[in-house]
């Protein structure tokens, strides 16, 4: 992962896009869960040829359970949800370091979106609306702002497009979280039945090519997802990404400002920076 270093002490736009959602940030190309190449899913796998975005070692009923899952999240029209993440971060190849925070998600498809990030490293809020993409630092008073596409998909791509990093749980506010969740597996299986939160789950394990990452998806008539950890098996350190998923509200009568942003008295706006004005290496 993870050498996050930003050539200015003082906070840049850039930095807080790369960070909105629960800090640990990863480059899209590598982005995707895969199940454990060292079991024997052979037989699995042809059953599933069907059905797996990318052929491999896969788990039909793994991609069944996804499937569901994207299908039931895919379908509601406005949602919240709160994430509990918990991040490594790896300074010199040697100390790596857990950090935590809890991103508060509210959304409204096709075009607006709210979250609200605390954590140990930063605080920010981020406010689409369909044509403006707002991120705010409360702790510094500097907010930056940037047109995008009107529709949620279309405006999360370009802000990753432009900074060449997206951020795990970002996927489940798409349209269709299952085609953006495993286009890049290469293999998965069903791992067992558990409990998270005393919720029971279903608990799934998939792999790519830069890491592995496993779900807990809720088991019954609302198959919404509990948890999710992601492990960047290439970086140095193999460091894990982790979002305990919460407080689902698929009816959360949001207002129609919900997502508007109003700059705060006294707060400062500076330049929606690139991440080629940054040095930064993560992983995904």
């Amino acid at each position: 992962m993870a050498r996050n270093q930003i050539t200015s002490l003082k906070v840049t736009a850039a930095a807080a896009v790369l960070l909105v959602f629960g800090s640990m940030v990863v480059q899209r190309a590598d982005h995707g869960l895969s199940s454990l190449a060292g079991f024997d899913l052979v037989a699995k796998a042809k059953a599933a040829e069907t059905d797996a975005p990318n052929k491999g070692f896969i788990d039909s009923e793994a991609f069944r359970l996804m499937r569901e899952m994207g299908t039931y999240l895919g379908a509601a029209r406005e949602f919240s949800f709160r994430a509990g993440v918990t991040y490594d971060v790896v300074y010199m190849d040697i100390h790596k370091i857990q950090y935590a925070g809890t991103a508060n998600v509210a959304v409204r498809r096709p075009n607006k979106l709210l979250v609200r990030y605390s954590g140990e490293e930063r605080q920010t809020r981020v406010f689409y609306d369909g044509r403006t993409f707002t991120i705010l630092d409360p702790s510094r008073m500097v907010y930056t702002k940037t047109k995008v596409p009107p529709t949620i998909d279309a405006a999360v791509d370009r802000i990753f497009a432009q900074h060449g990093f997206s951020v795990p749980i970002a996927d489940f506010v798409y349209e269709d979280p299952y085609r953006v969740l495993m286009e890049k597996v290469e293999s998965g299986f069903v791992v067992g039945r558990t409990w998270v939160q005393g919720k029971p789950v279903f608990h799934l394990a998939f792999t790519q090519k830069e890491i592995d990452w496993q779900i807990w998806i809720e088991e019954g008539p609302r198959p919404l997802p509990r948890k999710l950890l992601i492990t960047y098996k290439n970086e140095p350190g193999s460091p894990q990404y982790t979002a305990i998923l919460s407080g689902w509200n698929l009816q959360p009568r949001l207002s129609d400002s919900f997502a508007e942003f109003h700059p705060p008295a006294g707060s400062d706006e500076i330049q929606f920076l690139k991440a080629t004005n940054m040095t930064m290496t993560s992983p995904k």
